[in-house]
């Protein structure tokens, strides 16, 4: 009866976690009805839609309202960042299933505690047997104190779901935060007992593509979850020990995976292409334009300097054939004029960068090795 027991509970909170439907009008579900809601130190009047479920008629021989011998053995705790996200709110839906350990029936009321700017707020009761359906009951809000009226059976197996749905205002910039109090001296204590199979806290978080998520205490340090799903969005804590715990929301500055896609379909479209290219051709035109003008000036420069260089002259068959018979002394003083005239040149142009240095270098060679033959010639002519 006990393995029973589990599963049918463990059924009804997957059945929370992944039906929207089980929400209040004006949230996640049945939006026909309307609600009126006072927070502040008053009562919530819900409209209670006739086909949103029944409870049972409640015993109250043999009840107490000391509630000492309440614990609770399962709280889901939603967050939903995106539902609300135009409005710069988040969305949370609390599940609460309390257990009786006394002898007597508890009725009485029943409390949670909500962070500052909470909006909204409604308290539904559920049995896991009647398929579900929500039943609106009346609550009262006096600071960020919850209370309603509620009914735990001793040793009741299929104990009532006590469900809240309200929104809280976020600040336009910045991290999305989500405070809860576990406990509150004096007014909320019912402790945390883990059942078997059954992590005593589940919080569910819907978000946004790559943000991420970190969980702390009252005091700032880290809280670890005792198991993740795969997707990261279901965190179960076993048997807590924190009195608080916060759950901070990074908002990724990455592009998400559906941007990332509509990017590289841009980068891939054949138009989106072309009008790249053109406009790199476009950036890059004045420096094409200067480069060829001057590659067209350097290979003028490269022509002329052939040209004045390297046009057949008498110096230069002279010297080239080593023939210097016939040649006077003013003959060769006229070569040796040339030579020296043609070196001159030959440093300007290579100065301006004209020439590359080694046609620099065999140039002025061939033109000392003609001097120094001249030279030595003269000498003996002397």
């Amino acid at each position: 009866m006990k393995n029973i027991t589990k599963i049918t509970i463990s059924t009804f909170l997957v059945i929370l976690l992944i039906n929207g439907a089980l929400g209040f009008p004006g949230y996640g579900g049945n939006s026909n009805a309307t609600n009126t809601t006072n927070t502040t130190n008053n009562t919530n009047n819900t409209n209670i839609p006739q086909e949103t479920g029944t409870i049972p008629q409640i015993d109250l021989n043999n009840t107490t309202e000391s509630d000492q011998d309440i614990i609770m053995i399962q709280h889901l705790i939603e967050v939903d960042t995106v539902q609300l996200k135009a409005e710069n709110k988040l969305f949370v839906r609390e599940t609460l299933i309390f257990s009786n350990t006394g002898t007597k029936n508890f009725f009485g009321d029943l409390r949670t505690w909500v962070p500052e700017g909470s909006e909204g707020i409604n308290v539904a009761q559920s049995e896991m047997m009647t398929g579900g359906g929500l039943v609106p009951i009346d609550s009262s809000q006096n600071g960020n104190i919850i209370s309603w009226p509620g009914y735990v059976e001793q040793n009741s197996r299929l104990p009532f779901l006590y469900v809240l749905e309200y929104a809280v205002q976020q600040k336009a910039q910045g991290n999305e935060i989500f405070s809860k109090k576990l406990a509150v001296p004096a007014i909320i204590s019912y402790p945390y007992v883990e059942k078997q199979d059954l992590a005593a806290i589940v919080i569910k978080i819907t978000k946004s593509e790559g943000n991420t998520i970190k969980f702390t205490d009252d005091n700032g340090n880290k809280i670890a979850a005792t198991e993740v799903d795969e997707k990261g969005e279901i965190f179960r804590f076993s048997s807590p020990e924190f009195k608080e715990i916060n759950v901070e929301i990074t908002r990724s500055l990455l592009p998400t995976s559906a941007s990332q896609n509509n990017v590289i379909g841009i980068l891939t479209n054949p138009v989106f292409i072309v009008i790249g290219i053109l406009i790199i051709l476009a950036l890059l035109y004045p420096y094409i334009k200067k480069k060829l003008k001057s590659d067209k000036n350097g290979e003028e420069a490269s022509e002329e300097t052939e040209e004045e260089i390297e046009e057949p002259s008498e110096a230069d068959s002279s010297v080239l054939s080593g023939k210097y018979e016939g040649k006077n002394v003013n003959e060769l003083e006229d070569l040796k004029k040339q030579f020296l005239s043609r070196i001159k040149d030959l440093e300007e142009k290579y100065e301006s960068g004209d020439l590359l240095d080694e046609e620099y270098e065999d140039k002025r060679k061939s033109y000392q090795d003609n001097l120094e033959e001249i030279e030595k010639k003269l000498k003996k002519m002397g």
